[in-house]
């Protein structure tokens, strides 16, 4: 016989349901009137614990403190950080728990704007303005799918994924409705964790029953991970076909196009993607670095600026945009041969320095070393080799003994200038430093400055004449050495290894031709282009051997 329920006693009444917990809800939005009216509509369909922030700071300060069932987002938040920043902001640092819903509002109803929006994926996003009615069927919609689905979003938000994946399987099985989006989390979860064959296996079994832009998008991306790049092409072609605004179908398109060798295609889509959300960093992003590699300069430094805008008030700030985007000015004016644009370069770096010059000071990212090595960029490529060499040599003075201590930017944009010199040898050395998973980006411009066709042009020519050099020294042709020098000086001006190459052989025609006046002239010049810089320390060390040596010959 079943035993009774041990919390009832014979005759008692059934228990009261446990009271529903209150809703709390923040509202962030810079417009009064807005917060009025929501406080309204929000009391009105039954959420009374209303907090506000009046801006992007605001709101942080309150979500360290405390946790809200309901996030709320205007996109427009006046100046500074917006709405979608915001978003971003707060799930990087893990502040919005995995069950509550976050609403996206916007008066501005561009494509652009409601791409952008989309794109950080809120529960809900809704265009001003909305009824009532709208509100509270978006808002239950949006409270029902996290309640079903909370095991997956809490994987989601811990990012567990092998737990993601479990709980992805299960809940499609268990609810019909929200099966097209557990499978395809699935399928995205799988290609992470290195899955691609199991991906694409059941994404080709999702799309056997009906059509799916995901999915397909999903199966694209799972082909591409397996090297099956025009089996890719074929189903992200037929993803956009039927779902052209779906912008992420355009980036993993560009990839799969890039592995086939078709780098013109590659630009062509991501330029497109970019014009149809030109709020994406990530997609400028890498049409930036397609740019760089392609060498098409004008469209990457175009591509740069914009990503130096978009990005000072987000995650995504990070140096690198604007060293990228001074490597560009450069490169684009020493390939198009126009003095006009070496010319207008200190004007165009002032500028974007000041854009991003607030952002970066607040990090803990040392900001004025960065920028002397930028104007040190701007002097050399103005042609002002010794003042810009002396710049970046003093910005950089605390590391030159350990270069492996320097912070990554630095780094990146001290071999980005050594380049710009000439100091070919040191630029690779401090390049060894750089990690292989560093910045992409960075890594990209590096590489696309050591492939310029002018750099390398003038790099193998340099090479050529400092070895023909060095072997006439080792033979003991003394002038020769010395004609082919002073020519490797001549195409890299600012060549440290060049220069004391170049007093060495002096000296040896100093001791051979004593009442000659010319070479010791020659030779102290050469000197006082390396006095005063604070060389690394092997170079430093010849030098003030060579110095010496000088001294005791006059």
């Amino acid at each position: 016989m079943p035993t009774q329920d041990p919390d009832l006693s014979a005759g008692d009444a059934p228990p009261k349901p446990a009271p529903v917990k209150p809703l709390r809800l923040l509202l962030v939005d810079d417009q009064r009137a807005f917060q009025v009216m929501m406080k309204a509509m929000l009391q009105n369909i039954g959420i009374n614990r209303i907090n506000f922030a009046n801006s992007a700071e605001e709101a942080r300060r309150r979500c360290l403190k405390e946790s809200f069932d309901i996030y709320l987002f205007d996109y427009d938040l006046g100046g500074g950080e917006n709405g979608r920043q915001l978003l971003e902001s707060l799930r990087d640092k893990g502040l919005i728990p995995p069950q509550s819903v976050v609403i996206m509002v916007s008066s501005d109803s561009s494509r652009a704007m409601v791409l952008s929006a989309l794109e950080v994926e809120p529960d809900e996003y809704l265009m001003k303005p909305f009824s009532q009615e709208q509100f509270k069927f978006r808002l239950r919609r949006a409270l029902a799918r996290r309640q079903a689905l909370e095991s997956v979003f809490r994987a989601l938000a811990e990012d567990k994924p092998e737990q993601l994946i479990r709980a992805c399987a299960e809940r499609a099985d268990a609810i019909p409705r929200f099966a097209n989006f557990c499978r395809c989390l699935q399928a995205d979860t799988q290609l992470r964790l290195g899955q691609a064959r199991e991906a694409r296996s059941l994404m080709r079994q999702l799309l056997a029953g009906q059509e799916n832009g995901w999915a397909r998008l999903t199966l694209g991306k799972a082909c591409h991970t397996l090297g099956l790049n025009e089996e890719a092409v074929s189903h992200l072609q037929a993803t956009l076909k039927h779902n052209p605004l779906m912008v992420e179908a355009y980036l993993w398109l560009a990839e799969a196009q890039l592995a086939l060798g078709e780098e013109e295609s590659a630009q062509r889509e991501l330029k497109r993607a970019v014009e149809i959300s030109p709020q994406s960093v990530l997609l400028s992003r890498r049409l930036a670095e397609i740019c760089l590699q392609r060498h098409d300069y004008a469209q990457a430094r175009d591509v740069l600026l914009t990503l130096i805008d978009l990005s000072r008030n987000s995650i995504h700030r990070t140096p690198h945009y604007l060293g990228a985007y001074i490597q560009c000015l450069t490169l684009y004016a020493l390939n198009s041969n126009d003095g006009y644009h070496i010319a207008n370069l200190q004007k165009q770096v002032n500028s974007a320095l000041s854009r991003i010059r607030d952002s970066l000071m607040v990090s803990e990212f040392n900001y004025p070393v960065f920028e002397q090595i930028c104007q040190a960029r701007v002097q050399v490529a103005l042609g002002q080799l010794i003042k810009g060499k002396k710049m970046l040599y003093r910005a950089n003075q605390h590391w030159l003994d350990q270069p492996a201590n320097m912070p990554v930017a630095l780094l990146g944009e001290t071999v980005l200038a050594l380049y710009q010199l000439g100091e070919f040898e040191y630029a690779e050395s401090l390049q060894d430093h750089l990690a292989e998973d560093e910045d992409r980006l960075l890594t990209i411009c590096i590489q696309a400055t050591r492939n310029d066709k002018t750099v390398q042009e003038r790099r193998q020519r340099y090479q050529q004449l400092n070895e023909l050099g060095i072997k006439a020294y080792q033979g003991g042709e003394f002038e020769q050495a010395l004609t082919h020098f002073r020519e490797a000086l001549r195409r890299a001006p600012a060549n440290t290894g060049a220069a004391l190459n170049k007093i060495q052989v002096l000296l040896k025609l100093i001791e051979k031709h004593r009442k000659s006046p010319d070479f010791p002239n020659e030779c102290k010049e050469t000197l006082a282009m390396l006095d005063g810089i604070p060389l690394n320390p092997a170079q430093q060390e010849r030098f003030r051997k060579l110095r010496q040596e000088f001294t005791q010959s006059q």
